[in-house]
């Protein structure tokens, strides 16, 4: 199936799509996650996390862990697909599900964990805005386009 706009060797659009989300996604997520495994108070100053009058205690461990495990999988899944893709590297198609994958996974979590499992646990308060759901949609849709665009175009995406 292949466009007719397309022509041999150049990448389908969705390509800088996905390649501009990513790049964007890593300095987000080493700026709110991987500081705030480091530097809570700082991400919380800076809008990126919720107070621990927000969330308690627990809510503050539950998020710098979510911190820690996307420093140590996610953004590395995303910075070396980032740069095979770049590359042209058909390992790069792989490392892509797997960033899609965790898109998918990570958004599902938080949806539940916000909307059903944390209201109502001792200390939390914390009513998620409009931006924060716009950031986890982005996500979400961003893991549907990934696994869609592989499903769709498959190496086009390295041509």
């Amino acid at each position: 199936m292949r466009h007719e706009t397309e022509q041999d060797g150049q990448r389908p659009f969705v390509i800088w799509v996905i390649l501009g989300f990513m790049a964007v996604s890593i300095i987000m997520m080493i700026l709110g996650q991987t500081m705030a495994v480091f530097f809570y108070d700082w991400t919380v100053q800076y809008g990126l996390q919720e107070s621990v009058e927000e969330v308690g205690l627990l809510g503050v461990e539950v998020n710098r862990s979510f911190g820690a495990a996307d420093s140590v999988i996610y953004v590395p899944l995303m910075v070396a697909s980032l740069i095979g893709l770049l590359k042209r590297k058909n390992w790069s198609l792989y490392l892509l599900a797997a960033v899609g994958g965790v898109s998918f996974y990570w958004t599902a979590t938080v949806t539940f964990i916000m909307l059903f499992f944390a209201p109502g646990t001792p200390n939390y308060t914390y009513v998620p805005g409009i931006e924060i759901w716009i950031f986890v949609g982005a996500h979400f849709i961003f893991g549907v386009l990934a696994i869609a665009s592989l499903i769709i175009y498959r190496d086009r995406l390295i041509a």
